[in-house]
C-alpha cells in the first residue's frame, strides 16, 4: 500500500465519485485540506460551502498558491483539474481518510456522543486506559490531547481533513486507543466520514443545539448518525454503549448494527449502579455486571457523573477488560477540567462547572448534596446569538435548586447583554437574582458573595480561559478573578 506522501491525483480521485470526467493525470499529492490559508504546492484543495464561508470562492487562491487540482460542487474556471462532486464535505472525509492510509482503522476508536457528559466520559476513558499502561490520545473540546503532549482544540469535532491528519499523527506516535467526543454539529455536517469507530456510546439527550438543528427530532437524528454508520460486518467486532434509562436510546440501538451493551441506575441494563452515596468530594456505589458487584469510591461527584463512570465502565468491557481492574483504576483518577472543578481557593467552596443547558444546569445543582438551597450562589450565563428557546428554562432550573443566581453572559458575541440575561431571567421562579451582562464584573459578584460555609457555582464556561465578544476572543480566567477578588474582599 502507498504511503499518503507517495500517492497521486489519479490515485485519490478512485475514493471519490465524480460526476465529470476530468483529464486526470498521476500529479503527486502531497497535501488534502478545506482551507486556503493552508495550502502549500501539491495540496488537492476541496472546496466546501459553510454558512458563513463559501470555499469556492477561493479555488483561484489556493491554485495561485500550489494546489494541483480542486474538488467542488460546481465547475470552476481554473488552470488546474476540477473534481466535481455532489458533496463536497463528504468528499473531503474520503480523500483525507485515503491520503492518511486510514488512520482510524490502525488504532482503536472510542466516540462518545450526546448533550451533556461527553468531555467528562472521554477523559475518564483516557486516564483509565492510560492507567492501565496504554498509549492514549484525546479530541475533544477540552483539548487535543497526544499521550502527554497537549494540542489546543478548535471544535469539538475536528473538520475532517483536519481529523484524519491529527488521527495520523496520532498513530505515527505509537498511541494505540483513541478518545474522542462526537458532536451534533460535527455528525450532520459529515467531519467524521472516513473515520472508522470501534466502540461508540451514548450520554444522553436534553435540549441544546436548536439554532442549528430547528428541532428535537433533528437534533436526535443527527446524534443517531454515529450509531447508524458504525458497520454492517458481522466479522468486526463493533458496539454501542447506550443509556437504558434515557428513552432515546431505544431508537440508536434499533439504527445500529453492532453489538448493543446498556448502562443505567433506574432501569434493567447490562451495567448499573446501585447504593449510591455522595457528599462533596465523593461518590460510592457498587458496579454491576453480569453478577459481579465491585463496591468502588471516586472522586467525582453527582449523579451524572454515575452514569459517565458507567458509560466508560461499558466501553471498557466492550473493549475486552475485566471489571476489577476496571474499578482499580477508576478509583485512582480525578475529574476533568472544569467538569464541577473545586477552584484553589483556600477555606471557601468554589466550583467551576461547563452547564450551559437547562438538563446541565440541573444536575451540577442537584450534585451539591446537603447543602441547603439558601446556600448555594450561582452564576450562570449562555451565549449570544444561538439558541434562545431554551434560556427562560436555564433560568427555571437555577432558580429552582439555588438561593442566589448570578445571571450573565458566556459568549455573547453580537447579542447585547440585557437581551441575553432576560431572556434566562423570564424563567426564574424567585426573585433573588441580579442581571450582570459584563461575566468579568458578574463573576467578581458571585465571589464577593462567598463565604466558608456556602457554595459558590460559576456555570458556563468551565476549563475555557476566555469569551468570545464580536469576533474576538477576551482572555478571562474567572479562577484569577475569584482568587483576587475574595483576598482584596478579606484585606478590606
Amino acid at each position: 500500500m502507498k504511503e499518503g506522501k507517495d500517492l497521486n491525483l489519479t490515485d485519490l480521485a478512485k475514493h471519490i465519485q465524480l460526476i465529470n470526467q476530468p483529464n486526470l493525470q498521476a500529479i503527486p499529492v502531497t497535501h488534502v485540506t478545506t482551507d486556503s490559508r493552508e495550502v502549500v504546492p501539491g495540496t488537492l484543495f476541496v472546496a466546501i460551502k459553510g454558512y458563513t464561508v463559501d470555499g469556492h470562492d477561493y479555488a483561484e487562491l489556493a491554485v495561485s498558491k500550489g494546489a494541483v487540482a480542486v474538488v467542488s460542487e460546481r465547475p470552476l474556471s481554473l488552470s488546474v483539474p476540477n473534481l466535481i462532486v455532489r458533496d463536497s464535505t463528504r468528499s473531503v472525509g474520503l480523500l483525507a481518510s485515503a491520503f492518511y492510509q486510514y488512520p482510524s482503522e490502525q488504532m482503536r476508536l472510542f466516540g462518545i456522543t450526546g448533550t451533556n457528559g461527553k468531555t467528562t466520559t472521554t477523559t475518564i476513558l483516557r486516564d483509565v486506559l492510560t492507567e492501565l499502561g496504554h498509549s492514549t490520545g484525546l479530541i475533544g473540546t477540552v483539548e487535543v490531547r497526544i499521550n502527554d503532549t497537549v494540542v489546543p482544540s478548535k471544535n469539538t469535532t475536528p473538520q475532517s481533513s483536519e481529523l484524519q491528519q491529527l488521527l495520523a499523527r496520532m498513530h505515527a506516535e505509537g498511541v494505540t486507543d483513541v478518545m474522542m467526543e462526537v458532536s451534533s454539529h460535527g455528525l450532520e455536517l459529515g467531519r467524521v466520514i472516513g473515520t472508522d469507530f470501534d466502540i461508540v456510546g451514548f450520554t444522553n439527550l436534553t435540549h441544546d443545539h436548536l439554532d442549528f438543528h430547528g428541532t428535537f427530532e433533528n437534533y436526535a437524528r443527527a446524534k443517531g448518525l454515529l450509531f447508524a454508520q458504525l458497520g454492517q460486518m458481522a466479522s468486526r467486532h463493533k458496539v454501542a454503549v447506550l443509556n437504558a434509562d434515557d428513552p432515546y436510546s431505544k431508537l440508536y440501538e434499533t439504527m445500529t448494527g453492532a453489538r448493543v451493551i446498556t448502562y443505567a441506575i433506574d432501569a434493567m441494563a447490562d451495567v448499573t449502579a446501585s447504593d449510591i452515596v455522595q457528599t462533596l468530594s465523593e461518590t460510592s456505589f457498587c458496579l454491576n455486571y453480569q453478577g459481579e458487584r465491585h463496591p468502588l469510591t471516586v472522586q467525582f461527584i453527582g449523579r451524572f457523573n454515575v452514569y459517565n463512570i458507567l458509560l466508560a465502565t461499558g466501553c471498557l468491557l466492550a473493549a475486552g477488560y475485566r471489571l476489577p481492574e476496571i474499578v482499580q483504576a477508576l478509583e485512582a483518577i480525578h475529574p476533568a477540567k472544569g467538569r464541577m472543578q473545586r477552584l484553589d481557593v483556600p477555606g471557601y467552596n468554589v466550583y467551576a462547572d461547563y452547564a450551559h443547558t437547562p438538563d446541565g444546569i440541573e444536575q451540577c445543582l442537584k450534585s451539591l448534596v446537603g447543602v441547603p438551597k439558601e446556600k448555594i450562589v450561582f452564576l450562570i450565563g449562555t451565549g449570544g446569538n444561538r439558541d434562545v428557546t431554551k434560556r427562560p428554562t436555564m433560568g427555571e432550573m437555577a432558580s429552582k435548586y439555588a438561593g442566589t443566581v448570578v445571571i450573565t453572559t458566556d459568549d455573547p458575541r453580537f447579542e447585547a447583554y440585557d437581551s441575553i440575561t432576560s431572556g434566562i431571567a423570564a424563567g426564574m421562579t424567585h426573585d433573588n437574582f441580579v442581571e450582570i451582562g459584563d461575566r468579568e464584573e458578574a463573576v467578581r459578584y458571585a465571589a464577593k458573595l462567598a463565604e466558608s460555609d456556602n457554595i459558590v457555582v460559576l456555570a458556563g464556561k468551565g476549563h475555557e480561559k476566555y469569551q468570545i465578544i464580536g469576533n474576538e476572543k477576551i482572555p478571562l480566567d474567572e479562577e484569577a478573578i475569584v482568587r483576587a477578588t475574595i483576598l482584596k474582599t478579606e484585606e478590606s
